[in-house]
């Protein structure tokens, strides 16, 4: 066990030392803020505070956590790598921690992009190029072998995982849509003189061939062997000019029987659109998802990754939601909070610590698609380098994909093929 004297106690600091200590590295840890107490206490001990305290090891405060900055937090470089709140020749560590995690930059930004979301461009953690490298799983490795080498009894309790999650945003590509759809697409592929699609189209509605998008599913589950956590987002609404999919009421018999025999598959919910700043449409979908996967653990991730801090979270927290996993960038690869480990959210506002656990991903297919030249062999590289980064720290490597791309139905042939070399290259 590791015992931790806080000098400044508040629940800033019980949240992050918890999270640092118990969740990063795995310890028991029993907190105190009785510095008799500690001082009797044996075996492994770190203090928190402004002071160090004989025979513990000792993380410097520098008010940051209680204070934090109007700005940018002050940075400095410590032992070769980039850190927040310098202090006494170290840094606080706690304090930078949760800066990151506690998503304070993010509460103050006022940029949007147009889809109201925080450009990338405007983060801090992109501008201090923190984003980089899951710098908060270094700081923390790196406080973890000091307490290790000082106690051996301490040992680092973390193992590297890749998560494969897929955001299911179309379910099918022709049937289950509305006629009046189906005839206006119709004419569109005459105009463009592409009969073949005419073709197809029609043969799948009339049920002579199944839907090509149902390939991704076929993909998913021939990857399961080789990646045991899978999850897939089912986005439940078809309306508007950015939601796409085809809703429950018109799933075809072959696309329910395939969600239902998925066993090793986790399901969770893709809110459309505006759910983002619409908690009434946000419980009609989540009753939804309920009702038609029956999940056992309520998982979301806000399509186009749309989401309001702090009310978007307060309204998955509040039913009942356990995962939510919006955390990463529309438009490159990398750490927005600068780890690559799944956290509690703290919700800042009301000072306080949630059940709601923020897993962040290191890269999306779609991201990097449109990025740079978006070649096979640019996606295949930035999606396994993202993975390298998160194992040299032992970490938890979240990929994102889209069925459409998985399809490999026509414009999408080649995406299949480099989920199966990511899989290959990122297996533990």
């Amino acid at each position: 066990m590791l015992h931790v004297l806080l000098e400044h106690p508040s629940p800033r600091a019980h949240w992050v030392v918890e999270h640092v200590l118990g969740r990063m590295l795995g310890f028991t840890v029993c907190i105190t803020e009785d510095a008799a107490a500690f001082g009797r206490s044996e075996g492994p001990r770190l203090s928190y505070g402004t002071h160090p305290v004989a025979g513990a090891l000792h993380v410097p405060w520098s008010g940051g956590l209680t204070a934090l900055p109007e700005h940018d937090p002050p940075q400095a470089t410590v032992e070769a790598m980039p850190v927040l709140f310098p202090c006494d020749g170290s840094f606080d560590l706690f304090a930078a921690v949760f800066f990151l995690l506690a998503l304070v930059d993010e509460h103050r930004c006022p940029a949007r992009d147009a889809h109201g979301r925080i450009p990338s461009s405007a983060l801090f953690t992109v501008r201090s190029a923190l984003a980089d490298k899951p710098w908060v799983d270094r700081w923390v490795l790196g406080l973890g072998e000091r307490l290790h080498q000082r106690w051996p009894e301490l040992s680092i309790d973390r193992a590297y995982r890749h998560v494969v999650t897929v955001d299911m945003d179309n379910l099918l590509r022709y049937a289950g849509r509305p006629l009046g759809r189906a005839v206006g697409a119709t004419v569109l592929d005459l105009l463009r003189l592409r009969p073949a699609a005419v073709l197809e189209r029609w043969a799948v509605r009339w049920g002579v061939r199944p839907d090509p998008f149902l390939r991704a599913l076929d993909l998913v589950e021939r990857t399961a062997a080789d990646v045991p956590d899978l999850l897939l987002f089912l986005l439940l609404r078809g309306e508007g000019a950015h939601d796409h999919a085809v809703p429950p009421e018109r799933w075809t018999p072959a696309l329910c029987g395939r969600l239902q025999q998925a066993a090793p598959l986790r399901f969770g919910l893709h809110p459309s659109y505006t759910t983002s700043e619409n908690e009434a449409l946000l419980a009609a979908e989540v009753a939804l998802f309920r009702q038609h996967l029956r999940p056992q653990r309520l998982v979301a991730r806000q399509h186009f990754l749309r989401w309001r801090l702090p009310d978007t979270l307060r309204w998955l927290e509040a039913s009942g939601f356990v995962e939510e996993h919006s955390l990463g960038f529309v438009d490159r690869w990398g750490f927005r909070a600068a780890t690559c480990t799944p956290f509690p959210w703290y919700d800042l506002q009301h000072e306080r610590a949630t059940g709601l656990m923020l897993w962040p991903f290191a890269a999306m297919d779609s991201a990097l698609i449109g990025q740079g030249d978006g070649g096979v062999q640019a996606v295949t590289d930035a999606m396994c380098a993202a993975s390298d980064e998160v194992r040299a720290v032992s970490g938890t490597f979240v990929s994102v994909w889209h069925d459409r791309y998985l399809s490999g139905h026509r414009e999408f042939k080649p995406w299949p093929a480099v989920l199966e070399r990511v899989v290959q290259h990122a297996r533990a």
